[in-house]
């Protein structure tokens, strides 16, 4: 009998970049082989209910994935919550009270002044449901902020801090305006110093004292009880959910570690600091069943410095057409030509990622090709700083800021190539997609993933090192050769289905669960 797979990720939304897609595409390959799947999240956001439905309408995981939240099942329900109706649009005229409502100018919020004092601030979302709403006292401390799903029920309250302007308390209220989880929280420091769990009667369940970890432990817990079979494997797929997985003991449970990212700091070279966020992980990494990294240059990284612990497994992503026949036939006709004058970037725009080095290298491209075209897609922090390059740079009309993309294959089927400029990446899951879509990629050599993809000069480039002129040399090759650009192209998508397609995947992730039973259970 197959045992039941719970992916721990503490949080699922839309807008999100290449983890949330893996782990999405991860799960969703479990269930189907017919395992029963959950992916399991630990935050607390209302929306939820229309995240479940908006995924599985789009078709970004399997319909038998099931994805639970601790505090939907806190609050006491026993299946996740899909939104059936639509929202609630919020009534201003109730919201206000009566008071003087003043519009925001740069985003859907209102302030309300009562009789001259400020007295509350009213959140919208872009569709007009209420989101949440601060309230302020007479000095214009915030003093509490009531947040509500998305028909117009309060599901917590969080009462602020006047030094710090953050959260001293926060409750967290079922339908019938019951509480059934209260926080406390050090208001400086921003940490978890007590939890309280009430019972319908409003009576304490349990009290957790310092101690932001054991909560999520007990909800896993019993999870595993309530949805597991005699044999579970539980895998951490985000960092933090690592103490969750390191701190659950469970006798029917084994436990699987996956890696993501790169295990680097700064200069992110293989004997660099390790990352605070992987420390928990590989540090305690012989407690695991099994330790999955994405590249066997990672895993050799972290052999030669931790030791050989005898668990340790490799498991690329991998990148396939659409599964059905029929899918298969839209994709073919929907596939757009290649623009022999675009290259395009897809990736969140952080200082991480460098996009910064495509824009200048991009000007000396336009230098000597005026017409040549950048479309970079993604969000991020670092996107007034882009917007001021481009502008800086004289190439507006050349290099142009897209905002996020929920189809990147059409993206990159239009391109002639792609860029790849990160510090550090623990796959580059962009460069797997690329190529699988016959755009060949110019990329830095990095830990971890270009390089197990692109053979240089023959599907792709790899620029040894950080270099904006050799990043524009390569550019200027590529839309001056446009012919050999989409034969690298070619050999890009024959590389990825030999070497990343979902057979190896499959043999791999089997071989794993199994190995992970062998170290739990034994044979």
């Amino acid at each position: 009998m197959k045992p039941t797979i719970f992916f721990l990720i503490n949080s699922i939304n839309l807008d999100r970049g290449g983890l949330t897609r893996a782990s999405l595409k991860q799960a969703s390959f479990f269930a189907e082989m017919g395992y029963k799947t959950y992916m399991l999240t630990f935050n607390f956001n209302a929306n939820y209910p229309k995240i479940r439905k908006k995924l599985y309408d789009m078709g970004k995981v399997h319909k038998n994935v099931v994805i639970p939240n601790m505090y939907e099942e806190l609050e006491g329900y026993d299946k996740p919550l899909i939104a059936r109706r639509p929202p609630k649009k919020a009534s201003l005229t109730e919201l206000s009270e009566g008071y003087t409502l003043e519009k925001r100018s740069d985003r859907n919020a209102y302030r309300v002044h009562k009789n001259g004092q400020y007295y509350k601030y009213i959140a919208l979302n872009k569709n007009n449901v209420l989101n949440f709403i601060d309230y302020y006292n007479e000095n214009r401390y915030r003093i509490k902020r009531e947040t509500f799903d998305l028909w117009g029920n309060m599901k917590k309250t969080a009462y602020m801090d006047f030094a710090t302007n953050n959260a001293r308390q926060i409750v967290y209220y079922d339908l019938n305006g019951h509480a059934y989880l209260s926080q406390w929280n050090h208001p400086a420091k921003n940490t978890v110093q007590r939890l309280f769990l009430f019972d319908k009667d409003s009576s304490v369940k349990a009290a957790y004292v310092n101690d932001d970890i054991s909560h999520k432990v007990d909800w896993l817990h019993h999870t595993i009880e309530r949805l597991g079979g005699n044999k579970s494997v539980v895998i951490s797929d985000t960092r933090s959910t690592d103490e969750v997985l390191l701190q659950l003991n469970h006798p029917k449970a084994a436990k699987i570690w996956r890696m993501h990212s790169s295990h680097l700091e700064v200069p992110f070279t293989e004997d660099a600091p390790i990352s605070d966020k992987v420390a928990p992980g590989l540090n305690n990494i012989e407690k695991f069943d099994s330790a999955v990294f994405l590249t066997e240059e990672q895993k050799r990284d972290v052999i030669d410095r931790f030791g050989d612990t005898g668990n340790i497994n490799v498991i690329p992503h991998y990148h396939a057409s659409p599964g059905t026949k029929m899918d298969k036939i839209k994709s073919f006709f929907s596939r757009d030509e290649k623009d022999k004058k675009l290259a395009v970037i897809i990736s969140r725009l952080s200082s991480l990622k460098r996009i910064d080095h495509s824009i200048k290298a991009f000007k000396t491209v336009v230098e000597k090709m005026p017409d040549a075209k950048l479309e970079i897609w993604g969000t991020g922090e670092e996107e007034k700083k882009l917007q001021h390059l481009i502008n800086k740079s004289g190439l507006s009309h050349n290099v142009i800021l897209k905002g996020y993309t929920h189809d990147p294959d059409k993206i990159y089927q239009r391109g002639l190539f792609s860029l790849m400029t990160s510090k550090k990446e623990g796959f580059a899951l962009s460069v797997l997609e690329s190529m699988y879509h016959k755009t060949p990629v110019i990329s830095y050599k990095i830990k971890y993933g270009p390089s197990d993809m692109i053979v240089n000069n023959d599907n792709g480039f790899i620029l040894d090192h950080a270099d904006i002129e050799a990043l524009a040399d390569r550019m200027i090759y590529m839309f001056e050769n446009p012919e050999e650009t989409i034969k690298m192209g070619e050999n890009a998508r024959r590389y990825i289905d030999k070497h990343f397609n979902k057979t190896v995947y499959k043999e791999k992730w089997m071989a794993t669960v199994d190995a992970a039973l062998k170290s739990k259970f034994g044979k």
